[in-house]
């Protein structure tokens, strides 16, 4: 019997510091969640920063905007499939490249793309362009009708910015 009683002593040692050892282990990795969680918030907002996207002109670019005739086929099937979302993107072919903007569907007609700029700034290439509604006293249509505009120039090997 006291044998038993010893061994129980024993194990009840044993039992209560390994308990002891799994709560400190539930703690500490606690608090690495933790920390790890604000090192993760603090990678992000350091990241945004590192993206300066700022639209500092530098230098202008010529470019063109072309008319949907003398694009090559590929663009204008691009252009189909992608007419009824907003949408930017750049398409590269040979020394050229051509910086196409979609403005989505509108519900009349008398819409315009004015391209204001076309530069090199700090950060990439920048397009600077506005979509111009009808005006008041024009007579349109309410039919459905898909704004873009294709500007060409020559090879961009920078990163391509809108701003609209």
């Amino acid at each position: 019997m006291l044998i038993v009683r010893k061994l129980n002593s024993i194990f009840g040692v044993i039992f209560h510091r390994l308990i002891k050892r799994i709560e400190k282990d539930i703690v500490m990795l606690k608090k690495l969640y933790e920390i790890g969680i604000l090192l993760g918030v603090c990678v992000l907002l350091c990241g945004c920063k590192i993206l300066d996207a700022s639209d500092k002109k530098i230098e202008g670019m010529e470019f063109e905007v072309v008319d949907v005739q003398v694009l090559p086929e590929e663009i204008r099937e691009i252009i189909e499939k992608k007419k009824e979302k907003a949408f930017q993107m750049a398409y590269h072919e040979n020394q050229r490249t051509y910086i196409i903007l979609g403005y989505g569907i509108q519900e009349t007609s008398g819409y315009s793309i004015q391209v204001n700029d076309v530069y090199k700034g700090e950060n990439g290439v920048w397009v600077d362009t506005d979509l111009i509604g009808p005006e008041k006293s024009e007579s349109v249509e309410k039919i459905s009708t898909y704004p873009y505009v294709v500007i060409r120039t020559d090879k961009i090997d920078q990163m391509i910015r809108f701003k609209n």
